[in-house]
């Protein structure tokens, strides 16, 4: 237990060390975090402070920690602004979504010689994206209001909703490979029994479960019955092959539509549970989780798969920004404004390194492909944000 202690307090000191020195440069800390974990990945290092058990309460700690981010996930969709902008934002997510995500599964099948599920699994990964770094600049130059913040708000709120039917569609395509003997159709029959629970769940469970919890009006009472949902949530679909993180998201979204609609709506209950869940998310679990990436990462095998990170590299930036660009214009907006925008969606750095993980741990992909993903994600999240951030501050000028 003393070794596990050890081992959990220099990870988290040395990944909030690295990380605030990222942050002092305006670069994002996740960045840090996990070139704390390949730090300690270092031979010499890893052996004397992890064993087998250490990494393997590693993995359970760092599992916990990707259910409660998908969980604060679900609790910040908005499905009002979801359907208001749904027209403008989706041009920009469908283009910015798909173009890179075939190209990345051509190369996978065609140049790389890949099976079906690993070029699918690098075309989702490359495909994803995350603004929550550009929310950050765009606030720090006042800009968050603006038409470019507006757009990439928008945007990412449908790219959450895209994200979640393609981590969907590949949690059971992983669980499909696992199926052995089982027939397809008992996977349909699962997924539409998972459905019936959800429904069943929403109309008569969380409200009964969330005036229960509410009736103590204590903050820590309420943070518990949500852990409750969101576990049991999690584990049921889990238990329907649907996976665990999709659980844990729509339980997000089922707390929140509870929470904020019908006549008692009490938005202060969601913000103290979306509070809750980010401290302890935020401040614990997810910086556990990127080292716990950084200590699965094999910088050995980089130089031997140089060619696949360059490739997914241009087809990440490239795809991301040209599709941005087609959205953009689509929807009457300027080259500018495409390119702007493009940048600031490019940054990975969640969605794309938890799929990386889900794939490793199913042994979908080997560790070389796991790395050249997580080398990718490194790089559009440290190069993208500083382009974008050039780019910002020369259109507020110009708008002043």
């Amino acid at each position: 237990m003393a070794n596990a202690l050890l081992a959990t307090l220099i990870a988290l000191l040395l990944a909030y060390l690295i990380s605030e020195i990222f942050r002092y440069f305006s670069l994002p800390r996740v960045i840090g975090q996990i070139l704390a974990g390949i730090i300690l990945s270092i031979p010499i290092i890893k052996s004397w402070l992890f064993t087998n058990e250490i990494l393997s309460i590693f993995s359970f700690i760092t599992n916990i920690g990707i259910i409660l981010l998908f969980f604060f996930v679900g609790l910040e969709i908005n499905l009002k602004k979801f359907r208001k902008n749904f027209k403008e934002s989706s041009l920009i997510a469908v283009f910015n979504t798909l173009i890179p995500l075939v190209a990345a599964f051509l190369a996978g099948k065609f140049l790389f010689h890949f099976n079906n599920t690993t070029s699918l699994i690098l075309g989702v990964s490359v495909s994803v994206s995350s603004q929550a770094i550009s929310l950050d600049i765009l606030e720090e130059v006042k800009l968050l209001k603006s038409r470019i913040g507006n757009l990439i708000i928008a945007s990412g709120t449908v790219d959450d909703v895209f994200e979640l039917l393609l981590i969907s569609f590949l949690l059971v395509a992983f669980h499909s490979t696992t199926l052995g003997q089982v027939s397809f159709q008992k996977l349909i029959i699962d997924i539409m029994g998972f459905v019936l629970i959800v429904v069943m769940i929403r109309i008569l469970l969380i409200p009964f479960a969330l005036r229960t919890f509410e009736k103590e009006k204590s903050q820590a009472t309420l943070f518990m019955g949500s852990l409750i949902i969101v576990l049991l949530m999690a584990y049921l679909s889990e238990l329907f092959g649907v996976g665990s993180l999709i659980g844990a998201l729509i339980a997000g979204m089922m707390v929140r539509q509870t929470l904020l609609s019908g006549a008692e709506r009490k938005p202060w209950r969601k913000n103290e549970i979306s509070h809750s869940i980010h401290v302890i998310s935020f401040g614990f679990l997810i910086p556990l989780f990127f080292v716990n990436v950084g200590l699965n990462t094999s910088l050995a095998t980089l130089p031997s798969n140089i060619l696949l990170v360059s490739v997914l590299i241009v087809i990440d930036i490239l795809g991301t920004l040209i599709g941005t660009i087609i959205g953009v214009l689509a929807s009457k907006g300027t080259l500018a404004e495409g390119l702007i925008v493009g940048f600031g969606v490019i940054p990975k750095g969640d969605t794309e390194i938890v799929i990386a993980t889900l794939a490793l741990n199913n042994g979908l992909i080997n560790v070389q492909i796991f790395t050249a993903i997580i080398a990718v994600a490194l790089f559009s999240t440290f190069s993208a944000p500083i382009i974008f951030k050039l780019l910002i501050r020369k259109y507020s000028e110009i708008a002043n």
